[in-house]
């Protein structure tokens, strides 16, 4: 329902939890805030584009998609970003550098994580391989 807040985890007394039947919050069109890790959060929108038949054992099957990011390089500002550097990264994408500008960058090769396709690229060591 538009407006509502569902928890993992009840935090407060009424708190709505997030164990109810996806089908009854969302349907093809619907917009979702999902907000990933309330330690490092990574806010989320999922778009339910479609439905499809549930799965041989009643379940639901998740088909997702994200957004390749198409994020140009801090210094160059000409190629596209394959670089994190974490000790200039605050949020506005300076950190982000093409494999150029990372060969000359100042800060340790330590500090550096892989541009990834995933919302978490650059968030707590995130390198897009499981179980990171």
């Amino acid at each position: 329902m538009q407006g509502e807040t569902y928890y993992s985890t009840r935090f407060e007394r009424g708190d709505k939890t997030m164990r109810i039947k996806l089908g009854s919050v969302a349907s093809p069109g619907s917009r979702l805030a999902y907000e990933y890790d309330i330690g490092s959060t990574t806010p989320l929108t999922i778009h339910v584009a479609g439905l499809r038949g549930p799965t041989p054992d009643g379940g639901v099957q998740l088909l997702a998609r994200n957004d390749d990011p198409e994020i140009l390089c801090a210094a160059c500002r000409k190629n596209k970003a394959s670089t994190i550097c974490l000790e200039c990264e605050n949020g506005d994408y300076h950190g982000w550098l093409c494999e150029a500008c990372a060969e000359e960058h100042e800060c340790d090769d330590d500090m550096r994580l892989p541009v990834v396709n995933s919302p978490r690229a650059g968030v707590c060591g995130y390198t897009g391989t499981p179980f990171d």
